[in-house]
């Protein structure tokens, strides 16, 4: 139910649409980019992140204690998730419906060939457009259409389109205001919402044009997989994943992803040990990010943009950096699993998933056959059997994240090896896109 009727709905979003694409110097479609990187953000999204900063100055009494509460509370239900999570890994396994919120796999052969990127946080022109910031939209597009021609299928693991970052831009600061005003006014205006997110769709992937291009060939021809992510939380709407297959047909976006032996789950059933690897995002449970526990992961995001497109906001984008970069290139990454302060779910870098808990969890319930490959995202950190808090390596695999500078990370499997996992970083070097291929030892990864 909308308290406007659609056609007055229409004209408004239009009129909203057509400002901001003037003050944005864009195309009817904001296909080209507002700004390029470094640039600022426009007079409009500026004075709205000005206007944010004070709202969250102004507020910080009351919000810090009610953010400790919820944080605490959520943390609570983090660690529960953490304890049931063998029983919903089994359940993922098996193709049954397990205790934790994750909905029915999409279970792909692992005799297949598979490229696993996350974290791609593709948006709308303007300083959100993280890809463009960090240079790597022409090498994702090169890499991705090489690993495409070469028969692999893609798998982006959740966090593809960015619907939590806002400002940037004009539209970007209108989308802000609009999905905040739909979110007070709460089912009254369902639809606008709804309608605001397809907009906002339409102009990442209008942003991305070349890409969604070739995505929508390979999605076509059944070679194009992804996953649910936190950033792209609401394509959990299945009105919103419509929208997102009038650009990519018939692709679904299910929370997990399942590689498994198809010839012995036809003749036996699915099981642990039919399974190879089970894909997910990651977010599962993160106290701040999770299913049903973003209230704080959302908030820092909205809070982030808006310093980001201040006049001192670059260094709080919290975007990596030349560094993060160099590390994995000089053989110098980390490859130990992430720990988290018990109460708050947190760590003094931020970050927000417990990997040692969880595998932790994971070793203390292991099944005879031992689990599948568990390959997730979300933390931004790529990994290869890193190393538990006893120095032993387990079975897990990170993607890492597209926004690195300059570069992007990936898992490669290929189900027609024995030793199946390959993490990788695709790079410039004089221009040209390169494959470092990184091999763990011990708590780093070296350079193969």
């Amino acid at each position: 139910m909308d308290l406007l009727p659609e056609s007055w709905r229409r004209t408004i979003r239009r009129a909203a649409a057509g400002i901001a694409d003037l003050l944005d110097g864009s195309g009817p479609d904001g296909d080209r980019p507002a700004v390029g990187p470094g640039d600022t953000p426009g007079p409009a999204a500026r004075t709205w992140a000005l206007a944010k900063a004070g709202i969250a100055t102004a507020s910080l009494p009351a919000t810090v204690p009610v953010a400790a509460a919820v944080t605490l509370r959520s943390q609570r239900t983090a660690l529960g998730r953490i304890d049931r999570f063998p029983e919903q890994l089994r359940a993922t396994c098996e193709d049954r419906p397990g205790p934790l919120p994750v909905r029915r796999p999409v279970r792909l052969d692992a005799s297949g060939r598979f490229v696993f990127t996350s974290d791609l946080h593709r948006c709308v022109p303007g300083r959100s457009d993280w890809p463009a910031r960090q240079g790597t939209k022409g090498l994702y597009l090169d890499v991705v259409a090489a690993y495409a021609s070469d028969g692999w299928s893609i798998v982006e693991n959740g966090d593809v389109e960015d619907f939590w970052m806002v400002g940037g831009s004009t539209w970007g600061a209108t989308y802000d205001v609009g999905r905040l005003a739909a979110g007070v006014a709460g089912p009254l205006a369902d639809h606008t919402r709804q309608e605001l997110l397809g907009d906002h769709l339409d102009r990442i992937v209008s942003n991305n044009r070349p890409l969604y291009g070739l995505l929508a060939e390979l999605a076509a021809t059944g070679r194009y997989h992804r996953t649910l992510g936190n950033h792209d939380d609401v394509l959990v709407d299945p009105r919103l994943v419509e929208r997102l297959r009038t650009h990519l047909p018939g692709v679904e976006v299910p929370d997990a992803i399942v590689l498994a032996d198809a010839a012995a789950e036809a003749a036996n059933g699915p099981s642990v040990g039919t399974v190879a690897a089970v894909v997910m995002h990651g977010h599962l449970t993160d106290a701040w990010n999770g299913p049903g526990l973003a209230t704080l992961g959302r908030a820092a995001t909205w809070v982030a943009s808006g310093l980001d497109d201040l006049p001192t906001g670059g260094a709080l984008s919290g975007l990596p950096g030349e560094l993060a970069t160099d590390a994995l290139l000089t053989g110098r990454g980390e490859n130990r699993l992430i720990t988290l302060d018990a109460r708050y779910g947190g760590n003094r870098r931020f970050d927000s998933l417990d990997e040692q808990r969880l595998f932790a969890r994971l070793a203390a319930a292991a099944p005879a056959e031992g689990w599948p490959w568990l390959i997730l995202g979300h933390t931004h950190f790529p990994m290869l059997r890193p190393v538990d808090a006893g120095g032993t390596p387990v079975r897990y695999a990170n993607s890492g994240c597209g926004v690195l500078p300059g570069a992007f990370t990936a898992i490669e499997w290929d189900g027609s090896r024995s030793d199946p996992v390959r993490l990788v970083v695709h790079h410039l070097e004089h221009g040209r896109p390169r494959r470092t291929e990184l091999v763990p030892d011990g708590e780093v990864l070296t350079v193969g």
